[in-house]
């Protein structure tokens, strides 16, 4: 099963972006970013194991970065 990952900048952006989909009723895990994925982040990003186009939507639209996606099986 391959799990979709959303990275940010920090790990503060990680949590209050948790908060923002856990408001929206949209299930997130912050986790460490995969090895191949950490240049572009921080170390820290969500799984969103469903909506997670929709919830990378919420989160560009309350004002967080998002640096991009990155798979981990």
């Amino acid at each position: 099963m391959i799990k979709e990952l959303i990275l940010l900048p920090s790990v503060t952006y990680a949590m209050k972006a948790k908060s923002i989909l856990d408001n929206k009723h949209i299930r997130a895990y912050i986790q460490r970013t995969p090895k191949s994925a950490a240049v572009r982040s921080c170390g820290y990003c969500l799984y969103v194991p469903s909506k997670t186009d929709e919830a990378e939507t919420i989160l560009r639209s309350n004002g967080i970065r998002v640096l991009g996606r990155a798979e981990r099986e």
